[in-house]
């Protein structure tokens, strides 16, 4: 009887050790998901401070007013192919988020856009950003 308390509990202990190790933080990259993306972008606020969303200031297209405020959205993951050597699509327009200001588009005005995604989204909510925009060729 002794012994099979013994073993249950160092079978339990395990379980619990290899239950935790496998819940852990991951060590590969944050996986956007386009479709969350796309509904964090259409907010009309976004994050902890609950800033301007995306269309706050970005029309999707001309069909659905100018761009005086900001680019585009549509089309945007396609001139983010050749925006900055060396920077893949995904890597600008993350740099973009995160960032605003290290790339401003000509024809734009720099200190705009809001500066501090970085603090105010989760890193899965920034990959869900960059997927959804990425889809927009």
């Amino acid at each position: 009887m002794r012994k099979t308390v013994l073993l249950t509990m160092i079978v339990l202990v395990l379980s619990a050790i290899v239950l935790t190790a496998c819940g852990g933080a991951s060590d590969g990259p944050v996986i956007g998901d386009a479709a969350n993306g796309e509904a964090l972008y259409n907010r009309a606020t976004l994050g902890k401070k609950s800033s301007a969303g995306c269309v706050s200031c970005h029309n999707f297209d001309a069909s659905k007013g100018d761009e005086s405020g900001a680019p585009y959205t549509a089309g945007t993951a396609t001139r983010a192919e050749s925006r900055v050597p060396g920077f893949s699509s995904e890597e600008y327009i993350q740099e973009s988020i995160l960032n605003p200001d290290a790339y401003v588009v000509d024809g734009f005005v720099a200190g705009v856009m809001y500066q501090s995604w970085g603090e105010d989204l989760n890193e899965q909510e920034i990959a869900d950003l960059v997927a959804y925009i990425l889809t927009e060729k």
